[in-house]
């Protein structure tokens, strides 16, 4: 908004004051997004961490697991026993909206554990793998739901502090600017008009003082006539 292409009149000043009101209000509404957003995104992270944290401690036992059936078993073994187990696997995917923004909710449901070898042939080792990444698989997908939802939150953070700066940094400025060229420019106008009212005034005075001396001149001339 370049302020030599503004006129400096009454209804601009209220036009440009309307939207500034609009513009702050656009402000705050994406400040208390920006801050909603902010405070989901953390509270994502802390529970990413905490998943990691568990996946983790999951994880090792599921290798000690099936570091201790390889060795049983050999890796051959683990392959040709494993070409036998068919399980069937819940997956279930929803959203939900914060501000706007689409957050995954994932729920993997894993077919409970059940016994699928003998247990006299040291094929226990092998339901102790199975059973370890099955406790994995839920954490997987939660772990993939929160980290999706961070991914998107940071994103939408990212987008509205551009916003958000924009509206701080060059709207808003520019408005109160603007605001101020207008105010400063009717107010040396009517210091102006002021001025020339003050002039006239005189001017009319004056005259009016010039026409009372003459009516006072003359009056003693009648005066004498009628004598």
């Amino acid at each position: 908004m370049r302020l030599e292409n503004i006129a400096p009149t009454r209804r601009n000043y209220l036009e440009i004051q309307k939207a500034l009101v609009r513009t702050q209000e656009g402000y705050d509404l994406l400040e208390q997004k920006r801050q909603i957003l902010v405070t989901e995104l953390m509270t994502q992270v802390e529970a990413a961490k905490r998943i990691k944290d568990e996946m983790a401690r999951t994880m090792d036992a599921a290798y000690e697991a099936f570091r201790r059936a390889a060795i049983r078993s050999g890796l051959t073994g683990l392959i040709r026993q494993s070409c036998g187990i068919t399980m069937d696997h819940s997956l279930t995917y929803r959203s939900r909206s914060v501000m706007g923004v689409p957050v995954p909710e994932i729920e993997c449901e894993p077919e409970p554990f059940g016994v699928q070898f003998a247990l006299t042939d040291g094929r226990s080792y092998t339901d102790q793998v199975l059973r370890r990444f099955l406790e994995a698989l839920s954490l997987v997908a939660e772990l993939a739901q929160v980290e999706n939802a961070v991914f998107r939150l940071a994103r939408e953070i990212r987008r509205t502090q551009r916003r958000v700066n924009a509206l701080e940094k060059q709207y808003i400025p520019q408005y109160k600017d603007a605001l101020k060229y207008i105010e400063e420019a009717l107010a040396e106008r009517q210091r102006e008009e002021f001025i020339v009212l003050r002039k006239v005034k005189r001017k009319h005075q004056a005259a009016a003082e010039r026409r009372a001396a003459s009516v006072r001149n003359l009056a003693p001339n009648r005066s004498t006539g009628v004598r």
